[in-house]
């Protein structure tokens, strides 16, 4: 890992106690924005404020636990990077449908089922690449920025306040927060653009309380709230409900994936000469993910995921270490038994939510859609995503038709998310048949040309829309392969060369009648090595200039094949 020059504090440097202190306060701030979401759900479900402000205070704790857990490295648990998570968006969705079908007790016993998929995921994620591709993963991050959305709109418009009279100021408040954090987000400078929500919540509830949009009733509780108070869960209870089991499973997955995101992000902004995404340490931070998830729902709130705004924060900042997750964690804990500031959540009226909701839902819509087109669209992905978009929108227009299904469709049609993702799963693994594409080429001799040969390769990666550093690096070598062959006179006759790519693995086959090329250590990983064993082992690598991240060999008679594969 080659320290980049722009970090003040790298991932692994312990900033002086004063600034570390301060670094800690500055992102127990911004982890604290999303404990609104933990009172939309509240709400949702009918609870009291005094069982709310409990829910919040425990959050703020569970968030402690978390951030620390996601910046340890030792073990299975934990990426080793800053990247503490936030009551996330994208339980949302699927938080509100446990809300209203199950009450609290199912919110909670299904959350911490969110949190056993993602640990469960954890040890497969390098085998799981084929289910989700761009176009899968893509979709599932602009589903669930819709379902966020429409409840999002749904407050910031003040559907249900159309014939109050403070109508036409909910609409002004909405718009002016709304303003302030796009406006920040577009025109800002340092700082004030990377917390243009916050600075958009503060705006927005200085407007709110100046129209008188905050209930007496909030303000009260507020106002009465104690200087410090051991939160009482007397409302936890659990439960598990297999109707909703669907809308969990995508959500946990989809978080999953956030949190790959998250953790290589994390990777490259800390090594400037990062190559490829380092599976252990997203693993580690998967699980994280997972745990976080799990001790929320045991401590009765919605699930947890990384956060990409305190990753950008950091990088702005110039202090990515990860020694600043403990004084965050240690301030969230402090606060999480001072009553009145998880209270200010409680008087954050519909207008402000509204607006932060929808600030997100775009965010995410946009990094979806962009993930999306990151591969070349084809016929398949088109069709995937098109038809999976317009069932799980279906869902949101057409009720009644989903309603008179049978009981046992009603598993996989209780939301938006969960329709849409199950179908982009299905229509996926359909239109994988046949989705290998293969071709062969033949030469005369085995001293052909290296331009000729990258030219034949480049020429068919391009029709296959290989990605560009795949096809970079399985030129190379079969080029460095091809050559070692002809130097050492081991091929009799004319080779041949078989390329096959399937939109994940590009695998180059070199089949000749002869002997084996002998490359004992290429594409191999090893994690123990015996005294000189480190040198060879490397050294082998450098100088063949093989660099496929698997190969394989064999040899029947006079036929010998050498298998590259390169994973995109």
């Amino acid at each position: 890992m080659t320290r980049p020059e722009d970090l003040l504090y790298a991932v692994d440097e312990l900033p002086p106690w004063p600034r570390l202190v301060v670094l800690g306060m500055q992102h127990a701030m911004l982890l604290s924005v999303n404990l609104v979401l933990i009172v939309i759900v509240f709400r949702r479900a009918g609870a009291g404020d005094a069982a709310t402000l409990s829910a919040l205070s425990l959050g703020m704790i569970a968030l402690a636990i978390s951030s620390v857990l996601q910046s340890m490295r030792k073990g299975p648990v934990g990426s080793g990077y800053l990247a503490p998570p936030v009551f996330s968006a994208i339980y949302i969705g699927a938080a509100v449908l446990a809300a209203g079908t199950g009450g609290l007790p199912a919110v909670f016993g299904m959350t911490m089922f969110a949190g056993l998929v993602e640990i469960g995921l954890a040890p497969l994620l390098g085998k799981l690449r084929a289910l989700f591709p761009p176009a899968i993963s893509g979709f599932i991050v602009v589903i669930v920025g819709l379902q966020l959305g429409i409840i999002g709109i749904g407050e910031l418009l003040g559907v249900e306040h159309i014939h109050r009279p403070a109508f036409p100021y909910h609409l002004m408040v909405s718009g002016l927060t709304l303003a302030t954090m796009c406006g920040l987000s577009v025109w800002g400078r340092g700082i004030a653009r990377l917390i243009c929500s916050l600075l958009g919540v503060v705006v927005g509830m200085v407007a709110s309380v100046a129209a008188g949009l905050v209930p007496a009733d909030s303000m009260h509780s507020f106002v009465d709230a104690p200087i410090f108070a051991i939160p009482q869960p007397h409302y936890l209870a659990y439960d598990f409900q297999f109707r909703l089991i669907p809308a969990f499973l995508m959500a946990g997955t989809a978080a999953m994936l956030r949190t790959v995101g998250v953790i290589t992000t994390c990777q490259k902004i800390n090594d400037l000469d990062w190559k490829r995404p380092e599976l252990k340490s997203i693993q580690g931070g998967i699980v994280a993910d997972g745990i976080g998830c799990i001790i929320g729902g045991l401590m009765g709130v919605i699930g947890m995921n990384s956060a990409v705004g305190p990753v950008g924060v950091a990088k702005a900042t110039g202090a990515t270490s990860r020694y600043i997750a403990y004084p965050c964690a240690a301030i969230l804990f402090m606060l999480a038994f001072i009553p009145k500031y998880p209270a200010l959540f409680l008087i954050m009226p519909q207008p402000v939510i509204g607006s932060l909701m929808v600030f997100t839902a775009s965010f995410m819509l946009a990094g979806g859609i962009q993930i999306i087109l990151s591969r070349s669209i084809d016929s398949r992905a088109t069709y995937v995503v098109g038809v999976s978009l317009l069932l799980g929108l279906s869902r949101e227009i057409f009720p009644a038709y989903f309603a008179r299904a049978v009981p046992l469709v009603h598993q996989f049609t209780g939301s938006m998310m969960s329709i849409g993702v199950m179908s982009a799963f299905l229509l996926n693994l359909i239109f994988r048949i046949g989705a290998t594409r293969s071709a062969t080429f033949e030469f005369e001799k085995s001293d052909t040309p290296i331009d000729d040969l990258e030219r034949l390769l480049r020429a068919r990666g391009r029709a296959w829309s290989v990605p560009t550093d795949v096809a970079d690096r399985a030129i190379a070598s079969t080029g460095q392969v091809m050559q070692h062959l002809a130097d050492a006179d081991l091929i009799i006759g004319s080779p041949s060369l078989r390329m096959t790519y399937n939109d994940f693995d590009l695998t180059v086959s070199v089949r000749y009648q002869g002997a084996l090329l002998s490359l004992p250590n290429v594409g191999v990983r090893k994690h123990f090595f015996l005294d000189e064993e480190s040198f060879s082992y490397g050294l082998a690598d450098f100088l063949t200039g093989v660099y496929p991240d698997r190969m394989e060999s064999r040899a029947s008679g006079e036929n010998a094949e050498i298998r590259l594969i390169f994973s995109g």
